[in-house]
């Protein structure tokens, strides 16, 4: 998993599928080696968002997005976890 963006919104995916970059987002420039651990923050902002959406790179070679775990945390609180 390289070079992504994890985007926010409160648009259900179930019912409303996300399209690539529509969305409150941030990039992440850089390649992961299998078990790696990345991070992204997104700018302070008084919107509070629902769901986490995470994409591929939109002309990325491999499509393929394989993650055990996303943590959310929110800005000065206990952590959120999605698995």
């Amino acid at each position: 998993m390289s070079y992504f963006v994890a985007g926010l919104t409160n648009d259900d995916p179930n019912v409303t599928v996300p399209v690539y970059k529509q969305y409150h987002r941030v990039q992440y420039n850089g390649t992961l080696s299998p078990s790696a651990t990345a991070s992204v923050s997104f700018p302070p902002s008084d919107e509070m968002f629902r769901y986490v959406i995470i994409q591929q790179q939109q002309n990325a070679t491999n499509k393929v997005i394989c993650t055990k775990e996303v943590k959310v945390f929110r800005r000065g609180s206990p952590a959120y976890f999605i698995t």
